[in-house]
């Protein structure tokens, strides 16, 4: 029980210090309204409101950070050494591109945010990307980072079987093709894939018709070169 009153009595001094604050803060809204009037109170809950709202942060939106441009897709590898970089931001923005081997290249987009240039490769590899910059030079991280490989180089194409000029016999009517390539590369034999293991060795059986067969051998490596050998066989069953 003496729990429960001691409680009692810190409860109803509480309520007489509240009643007391309410009663003062009374007696002050009177006289001010008798000495200052209306309008003063409203210019001083004014001026307090605007005090209150000074001391809250203001949200920077400048200090936002900008929209990377978007490149769009290149090729992974490249037999010209020129080559169109071209992608989209906001109007107006300052787009600098970064390439391997050259100097930063500043270019400006149209009315719809469409940027473009034309740039030149390095042999090898090359890693490219842009970065945004608005009229009050605030900069935008770096897009993402594209790799184009620039090889202006055939790849390898060996034949060592058959020989050029060679004449068949066969029942079957048929000849093995049978060479080696770059591993990386594609090989066709008379616009037919031949499959290539990993050391680049293939075998091909290709049918042959009566008479003189011409037989057109093509590597292409990734970047787009070429080696082609051409084979004259004659078929004699």
């Amino acid at each position: 029980m003496a729990k429960y009153s001691l409680l009692s009595k810190k409860e109803s001094k509480r309520n007489l210090r509240q009643a007391s604050l309410f009663g003062l803060l009374t007696v002050f809204l009177i006289f001010a309204i008798i000495f200052w009037g209306i309008p003063a109170l409203v210019k001083m809950a004014v001026f307090l409101g605007d005090l209150r709202g000074s001391s809250q942060p203001v949200e920077q939106n400048e200090s936002l950070s900008l929209q990377p441009p978007t490149l769009y897709p290149l090729p992974e590898a490249t037999n010209s050494a020129e080559i169109k970089i071209s992608g989209i931001s906001q109007s107006g923005f300052t787009i600098k591109i970064f390439l391997t081997g050259s100097d930063p290249k500043d270019i400006l987009t149209d009315d719809q945010g469409n940027f473009s240039t034309k740039e030149n490769l390095t042999v090898g590899r090359n890693e490219i990307y842009a970065v945004a910059t608005d009229a009050k030079n605030n900069q935008s991280n770096p897009s993402d980072k594209m790799i184009v490989w620039y090889d202006n180089e055939a790849p390898t194409l060996e034949i060592s079987q058959p020989n050029d000029g060679a004449t068949i016999s066969e029942e079957k009517g048929k000849v093995e093709i049978i060479g080696k390539a770059d591993s990386e590369s594609e090989v066709s034999i008379n616009e037919h894939l031949a499959v290539l293991d990993k050391d680049g060795n293939f075998k091909y059986s290709l049918n042959l018709s009566t008479g003189e067969n011409k037989v057109s051998i093509t590597a292409t490596d990734q970047a787009g070169n070429k080696t082609e050998k051409t084979l004259t066989v004659t078929y004699s069953p």
